[in-house]
């Protein structure tokens, strides 16, 4: 989607103010800027989830609403939205591929009995998103507990001493779901930093239930977070959990940051501070700057998440320092930043209704009469320009607010000579970038298993058409108890975090009934985190990079025919795909001169396999395929770390309780199936009796719990993936990954002729290619790879000639198979109907948490829309969510609340 039209529109607007600016400043600032904005729009991705925690056997159901621009237009570049599901170990557990219409989209992830309890991820992005920073993506952290397969509870605490290495005690209390204490168990512990283990050992819970420990950080520079791996070694089964270690430092931090990036001497400046935890939380801290000289000159205290601001003037050739009280009694002295005797300035005001004041600063030095330029702009989109001479060393903009949109806005001051002097952002909360939104109920009181009606109105026309998209969540509080604070918020998102860089602590309050004491906390937020999405040296000189991600409109299936040397492309080849799935299903085209073919358009699901043949001109099959495969998004660091629960179980243990007991009355009237792990059978045939050559085993070749050759594979099969089903023993698959059933959360590593390789590289690999597998799952074989081989190692060896060389020959030519990920199929969430006749269910206990889930509600062009559902059983109080965007990018979020009795 270009954005012509938007910015044509702004320098109409703002033509009288630029109508004589330097042809500097027109031809390359704001030329350069348009270019940008129309080359480079930004997409935007919010999901909106039905809870804000789970348990394992849960579904996850969530809407997706993909916007583009300054104005959050529904996207019409990406038609395909990619949504992880990530693990506490950043590991991707499920990875569905979603359809785009008109820039929304909705799916849901079974949330397995196998997965351990943890602070998961779910992250979302197109594949154009990914050519700006991965900080843009939607990324949110939601705790998932396990009452299936491990009813422990742990509390955690920990103290620390960081003289002079890190030393922290750990105490951890283990209970049941019922809070009986569970002493006399057994418990290995392991602490891994950063991927490195630095302590282990064995403890036994006294009466108690507890455990105590002590370990060393040596290295705190490089060693910052990790987790506790814990094994319990119950009566009955091992239970495996893991605990956050957000940090092993006792030390809270601040730290200043002057408006506009600088102390100038005589100009009264606004310095910004930011207070935190060691985890990365804020804390409450109060103090007062002092000179050199011992005179105190300006008090502050924090506001809101350890962020506040203080005024004052600082003089050349002094020196200043915060003298800090933590709100744990702790305290430090910290030096701000060096005064300046030279240099620009900006300050804001913008606390106004109409307009908002920038001052612009120069020391005495600069005065020279020359011109100046203010820009406001986001991403390239300019809202307001204009100059002024700098005949003196204070020059004001009044800005009208009118036209600006409401988000992060940067503004910067420009000169002539120089490029940019100065800049910071503001938040824009003008109201312009939402719509009022009603939701009503028949009554506000109902009976159990009831049926509700819910009336939802625009409060004004959106558009022409008054439509809107929008997803509605019910759940029921008593089961679900929700932070509002910490429950995802579609303005807080869209509008704040996904334009600012970092970490920021429970966004969704400043949304909460804004106010314009909620606007100046706002304000600390701006002045404390990193936010300019534009490298101006880079836009200056024109240098703006190519991108290698293009926005999808389709799925398809392409790539290159090169004669068997791998380069030599082959025109006029016929290229042919099968569906393994369809044996009907069969298209073909013809390669271009470079040798290039595509399918495109085509429609296949996650389980869909092909075959993919080509043929020279004269029908020769002597040719190589290479088919153009985009290596998956990698898994950052959670950029939301501080969010993570330490004890996931013990937070949520009164969901657990409840979803066991709804677990339990599904599975007794058949509604859901419990997962069971088959026991692992023992291998007795001794592996290396198997003929293994040529294997990159670490172990030596045949060293393995089991081995199979290429005459144990069935040959029927389309991949390598679905010959294995079933013939691994202790490894389950999960969307085409191998799991050992000794590290369910962590896939297996696969090595291909000595080539470590993605856990999905399975589908790849042709099963006529395989000479032998062999599988290691046992610590004895899996140690030698180390944290690689943690999930067990699956070694595939492929054939080679009698040289042990790689033998081309053996392959089969002009043919690939391709499992390429499909788009996944939404299922339909279950809402019980009560006015059917009386069955088999009738009896079941009806213990839902979410209560209905809504995902595909858009209003009529009268603005109106409306869905029913029925009340379970139990009494309580009910949230209705509903969220969503207008056509024309307006966003509304709205709150509803009924009582079962």
């Amino acid at each position: 989607m270009k954005s012509k039209a938007i910015f044509c529109w702004c320098m109409l607007s703002l033509a009288h103010h630029l109508a004589v600016a330097q042809t500097y400043v027109t031809d390359t600032i704001l030329a350069n800027l348009q270019r940008y904005a129309e080359d480079y729009p930004r997409e935007k991705v919010y999901l909106h989830l039905d809870k804000p925690y789970y348990t394992v056997g849960d579904d996850v159901w969530f809407k997706g609403y993909v916007t583009i621009g300054t104005y959050n237009n529904l996207s019409g570049l990406s038609k395909i939205l990619y949504v992880d599901l990530i693990s506490p170990n950043d590991q991707i557990v499920q990875s569905v591929r979603l359809p785009l219409i008109a820039g929304v989209t909705m799916g849901d992830f079974q949330l397995a009995d196998s997965l351990q309890e943890g602070n998961y991820r779910v992250r979302a992005y197109t594949n154009w998103m990914r050519n700006f920073d991965s900080d843009t993506f939607f990324d949110r952290v939601i705790p998932v507990g396990n009452a299936r397969t491990d009813q422990v509870i742990t509390q955690s605490s920990f103290s620390y001493q960081n003289s002079p290495v890190h030393t922290v005690n750990a105490e951890i209390i283990f209970t049941d779901l019922n809070g009986e204490v569970l002493g006399d168990m057994n418990v290995n512990y392991e602490v891994i930093m950063e991927e490195r283990s630095i302590s282990r050992g064995r403890k036994t819970t006294d009466e108690q239930g507890r455990i105590a420990f002590d370990f060393v950080n040596k290295q705190p520079f490089n060693l910052k977070s990790g987790k506790i791996e814990l094994t319990l070694l119950t009566p009955e089964k091992t239970i495996r959990k893991t605990i956050p270690l957000k940090t092993t430092s006792a030390a809270n931090s601040i730290q200043f940051f002057a408006e506009s990036g600088r102390l100038l001497a005589g100009h009264l400046t606004k310095v910004a501070f930011k207070a935190l935890k060691p985890e990365g939380l804020g804390v409450s801290v109060e103090g007062y700057i002092e000179d050199d000289q011992g005179t105190r000159i300006a008090d502050f205290e924090s506001a809101y998440a350890g962020m506040g601001n203080v005024s004052f003037v600082p003089q050349e050739g002094r020196t200043y320092t915060a003298k800090v009280t933590y709100a744990d009694g702790t305290e430090a002295a910290h030096e701000l930043p060096a005064v300046e005797r030279s240099g620009y300035a900006i300050a804001v005001n913008n606390e106004l209704d109409k307009n908002i004041f920038v001052q612009a600063f120069a020391t005495d030095d600069l005065v020279r009469g020359q011109e100046i330029m203010l820009l406001l702009q986001r991403n390239g989109s300019v809202f307001y320009a204009a100059k002024s001479k700098l005949t003196k060393n204070e020059s004001v903009f009044s800005v009208p607010r009118e036209g600006l949109p409401d988000g992060v806005v940067q503004i910067t001051l420009f000169s002539p000579e120089q490029g940019p002097l100065a800049e910071r952002a503001i938040f824009n909360a003008h109201g312009n970038a939402t719509f009022p939104l009603t939701v009503s109920t028949p009554k506000e009181t109902y009976a159990a298993k009831e049926k509700v009606v819910v009336n939802i109105g625009v409060g004004e026309q959106v558009d022409s058409n008054g439509i809107a998209a929008l997803s509605a969540a019910v759940i029921d509080l008593g089961k679900v108890p929700v932070d509002g604070h910490r429950d995802g918020n579609i303005y807080a998102s869209l509008l704040l975090s996904s334009d600012i860089k970092g970490y920021i602590e429970t966004p969704e309050y400043y949304f909460d009934d804004m106010d314009i004491s909620k606007k100046r906390l706002l304000d600390n937020v701006m002045l404390t985190q990193g936010w300019s999405r534009i490298n101006w040296q880079e836009l200056l000189t024109s240098k703006i990079p190519d991108l290698p991600h293009h926005p999808e409109q389709d799925l398809r299936i392409s790539g290159i025919v090169t004669k068997r040397d791998g380069k030599t492309p082959v025109p006029n080849a016929t290229v042919t795909v099968l569906s393994t799935s369809n044996a009907l299903t069969v298209i073909d085209t013809i390669t271009g001169p470079d040798g290039r073919f595509s399918f495109d358009r085509l429609l296949f699901y996650d389980e869909a396999k092909f075959v993919v043949q080509a043929r020279d001109e004269r029908g020769r099959k002597n040719v190589d395929i290479q088919l153009d495969e985009s290596p998956r998004q990698q898994v950052s660091r959670n950029p939301n770390a501080p969010d993570a629960t330490i004890n996931v179980n013990q937070s949520v243990s009164a969901y657990l309780k409840n979803t066991e007991e709804q677990f339990r009355e599904m599975e007794k009237y058949g509604l859901r199936e419990k997962t069971i792990l088959l026991e692992e059978v023992k291998v007795t045939e001794k592996a290396s009796q198997k003929k293994v050559t040529h294997s990159s085993n670490l172990n030596g070749p045949g060293n393995a719990d089991q081995v199979l050759t290429a005459e144990d594979l069935l040959m029927g099969c389309p991949s390598l993936e679905i010959c294995l089903q079933g013939r691994l023993v202790g490894v389950i698959f999960r969307n085409g990954v191998p799991y050992s059933t000794r590290s369910m959360n962590q896939p297996m590593q696969i090595v291909l002729d000595g080539m470590f390789m993605e856990s999905d590289a399975l589908s790849m690999i042709n099963p006529f290619d395989i000479e032998t597998i062999e599988v290691l799952r046992g610590i004895g074989n899996t140690a030698v790879y180390g944290s690689r081989g943690g999930g067990g190692v699956i070694i595939i060896t492929t054939k080679r000639g009698d040289s042990g060389l790689y033998n081309r020959d053996l392959y089969t030519p002009g043919v690939v198979t391709h499992s390429p990920q499909g788009y996944y199929e939404v299922r339909e969430f279950y809402a019980p109907d009560y006015s059917a006749p009386v069955d088999s269910l009738a009896a079941m206990k009806d213990l839902r948490t979410t209560i209905h889930w809504a995902p595909n509600l858009v209003t009529d062009q009268t603005g109106n829309a409306s869905f029913e559902f029925y009340t379970a059983e139990s009494p309580g109080t009910y949230r209705i969510l509903i969220e969503g965007v207008a056509v024309d990018g307006r966003l509304a979020r709205v709150v509803h609340y009924i009582t079962v009795k």
